[in-house]
């Protein structure tokens, strides 16, 4: 046993040299050389324990104090490979993002046929939103998301020492481009502030500088986000599901905060108003509905404009409409939400169109009546709102009526009877006449698309045109 533990103790101590020389001779140590001055002396207190030489067992006694110095460093240290390992199992076992594209196409499928189905009509899907939430955290992406977090968190673990910057290092061309265009669009934004304070002849007001900084960080923004995507795809990684300080640490750069703040406000806008126009039926009547929910303010957002009406932000407006045609991926959560809500919104605003030059050809030509009710009905269960499009099917309706009947109103002369008095049973009115003495909306409403109002309890206070008896009810004929 001695020779062979002289011959370790002598091997040990080269090691420790050859550590010292790679520092230049200095004794100052980095977290890294503590760690591995931690590891050789545990070697030499192992190596010479049993050693029956005196120098031996002095050198194993030095070593053996200084474990006690290093101690918290290799604990630490071996804490940090734990949880990098736990990480790092989960992520190994999942399939890549690819294996699993035909499951996520398949679902994005069924999504994108119920958005084609319902593009235009009412109803919620507040279940399938959680579903899909609940997807999204088991995506083999995201998995391995957390586990380049954990790398990234616990630079000190030494079981994966490389795996980082070979991450860093396969992306390196994209990363580059992404920086040098973040740092184009700083310097732009600053040269325009500078000249538009030098036109303003001092410093800029705190509005201004607010404005600027938005300016700049929504630029930044679209230009980060194709490249943030593509490297998603790339390392088979989602990067965008990252916290800022994380994201930071995986690609070791700066800046990433206003990215992914303003990442999340724009497909916030774009699912709010997916979700304003699928609950268009939990709108009372008497609730306006949201400006969004016409072809020509949807129109106007899909084209990156603000439409008369909307609040929203013109230079999110804008990025959004320059992002949606850029590079999709499997892998990214935020793109894959992104591309389903402006699908959704497409086909939307197809529907509707289409919907108001079928309904406009019909206000133009011979229609018949049952038909024309038809479509008042698909046009009051649809999100869609266009009155002055109801109105002339209305009118229309109305000008079938009068033809049909023949009679002249006792109160203008001039339309056709198209109404009767109950209890009495008097045709004596037109539909425009009794609208002027009906006292609610609702009274109106249900008078032009059902045919009928019950005036029992009613504020409106009707006499027949003909008799002057108490009108109870009236219908159209």
């Amino acid at each position: 046993m001695r020779p062979t533990s002289s011959q370790l103790l002598r091997d040990i101590s080269k090691m420790e040299e050859d550590m010292l020389k790679k520092r230049g001779g200095e004794r100052r140590q980095n977290e890294k050389d503590e760690v591995s001055a931690g590891i050789i002396h545990m070697l030499k207190a192992a190596a010479g324990f049993y050693s029956a030489e005196l120098d031996t067992q002095a050198s194993v006694e030095a070593s053996l104090t200084a474990i006690v110095k290093h101690a918290p460093i290799l604990i630490e240290t071996c804490q940090h490979n734990q949880a990098v390992m736990r990480a790092m199992s989960g992520a190994m076992s999942l399939p890549s993002s690819s294996a699993h594209l035909s499951e996520v196409e398949e679902a994005r499928s069924a999504r994108v046929q119920r958005a084609r189905q319902h593009g235009g009509k009412r109803g919620g899907r507040e279940e399938e939103e959680e579903n899909e939430e609940g997807e999204r955290g088991q995506h083999p992406a995201v998995t391995k998301a957390r586990a380049a977090a954990q790398l990234a968190t616990y630079p000190s673990q030494s079981v994966f020492p490389h795996l980082l910057s070979d991450l860093r290092r396969e992306v390196e061309a994209e990363l580059r481009d992404m920086q040098e265009e973040m740092e184009k669009v700083e310097e732009e934004e600053s040269k325009r502030a500078v000249a538009a304070n030098a036109e303003k002849g001092g410093m800029p007001s705190a509005r201004d500088y607010l404005l600027s900084m938005q300016k700049m960080g929504v630029e930044k923004t679209t230009v980060a986000l194709p490249h943030l995507v593509r490297m998603s795809s790339q390392l088979d990684i989602d990067l965008l599901s990252l916290f800022s300080k994380e994201l930071e640490g995986v690609l070791g750069v700066r800046g990433m905060g206003d990215v992914l703040s303003t990442s999340a406000a724009l497909l916030r806008l774009v699912q709010t108003h997916c979700k304003e126009i699928r609950s268009m039926h939990e709108s009372s009547s008497s609730s306006p509905p949201p400006p969004i929910c016409s072809t020509s303010a949807l129109s106007s957002f899909l084209s990156g404009k603000v439409a008369a009406g909307m609040e929203d932000d013109p230079l999110l407006m804008h990025a959004l409409s320059t992002l949606a045609s850029t590079h999709t991926c499997s892998a990214s959560g935020w793109r894959v939400d992104l591309d389903e809500g402006w699908t959704y919104l497409e086909l939307t605003c197809s529907h509707w169109l289409e919907m108001e030059e079928r309904m406009g050809r019909a206000a133009r030509e011979e229609t018949s009546m049952d038909k024309l009710k038809a479509l008042v009905s698909e046009l009051d269960q649809s999100s869609l709102t266009n009155d002055d499009l109801r109105a002339r099917l209305v009118s229309r309706m109305l000008a079938l009526t009068n033809v049909a009947v023949g009679d002249v109103c006792v109160m203008c002369g001039e339309r056709g009877i198209a109404v009767r008095f109950f209890p009495c049973r008097h045709s004596c009115a037109c539909v425009e006449c009794v609208m002027r003495e009906l006292s609610s909306e609702e009274e109106k409403e249900s008078l032009t698309s059902m045919g009928f109002v019950s005036l029992k309890g009613s504020d409106t206070k009707l006499a027949c045109f003909e008799c002057g008896r108490h009108v109870l009810n009236i219908s159209t004929m």
